[in-house]
């Protein structure tokens, strides 16, 4: 009695990009941290004067840096999200059709 399959034959290839242990990625977020901690550490003794509409404010540097550093991330993550759900109708519009 031989013992082949019956049905379609399944190929499994792996991604060459996912070889090595994952501390690649991990890089250049490490540099640019470094990066805004040292431009923050070197803006700690100046302020900054901001006027805006009818308000005017000063605020240290280093709390300005650091405030815009979380207002882009945010922002970033805001955009991130909205393709990704654009994406995902997308994809189940197409879905739909077959």
């Amino acid at each position: 009695m031989s013992s082949t399959q019956d049905g379609p034959q399944v190929q499994v290839q792996r991604d060459s990009r996912s070889r090595g242990n994952g501390f690649g990625k991990l890089i250049a977020p490490a540099v640019v941290a470094i990066v805004i901690i040292v431009l923050i550490l070197q803006n700690t003794q100046e302020d900054w004067r901001f006027h805006f509409f009818f308000w005017w404010f000063s605020l240290p540097a280093a709390l300005m840096l650091a405030l815009l550093l979380v207002v882009g991330f945010l922002i970033g993550l805001l955009v991130a999200a909205l393709l990704r759900r654009r994406r995902r109708q997308h994809l189940r519009r197409k879905a739909a059709e077959y």
